[in-house]
């Protein structure tokens, strides 16, 4: 996947998560889209391009949101860094370990999102992250899985691909 495809892609996950999904999700803390985009781009992709977009579409959730510009930015990256470092390490095709990428990065980002925030002075509470913690792993859990199954289409080759050359699938 190109740059240009990356970002429309996170772009359409920026508004979705801005202006639908803070409306309507029921439980405590909706899910972040854009940090389960990333992790999944980048466990998948070979490249930058998830976390660029990660640091630019979390400063424009700042921008939106937080009273201390770059908060949601910085928790992005923070979690976004180790699932690069796990690719290294797991096979990037399989589901399981994606899904436990996304589950480090969710805690992760919420924790270095209460610590930055509390550093700073701003009101932040550690109860209420480990009260919305668990409904974000799970959901987390099930968008990770599905950006995967969608993802990882685009980098395995199949028997009918022109350029497949045989071997275990």
């Amino acid at each position: 996947m190109n740059w240009i495809k990356a970002g429309i892609l996170f772009f359409i996950l920026w508004l979705i998560q801005t202006t639908l999904l803070w409306s309507v999700w029921p439980l405590a803390a909706a899910p972040s889209l854009l940090l389960c985009a990333a992790v999944c781009f980048v466990w998948l992709y070979d490249s930058w391009y998830g976390l660029v977009y990660a640091l630019v579409f979390g400063l424009l959730i700042d921008i939106q949101t937080q009273n201390l510009f770059g908060v949601c930015a910085v928790s992005f990256v923070l979690a976004v860094l180790p699932a690069m470092g796990l690719r290294l390490i797991f096979n990037h095709e399989r589901a399981l370990p994606v899904i436990a990428a996304g589950l480090a990065a969710t805690i992760i980002c919420a924790f270095a999102n209460w610590g930055i925030n509390h550093v700073f002075g701003a009101p932040a509470s550690v109860q209420l992250v480990l009260q919305t913690l668990p409904a974000l792993l799970v959901s987390h859990a099930v968008i990770c899985l599905l950006l995967h199954i969608v993802f990882v289409r685009t980098i395995i080759k199949h028997r009918k691909d022109r350029r497949y050359v045989g071997g275990v699938m």
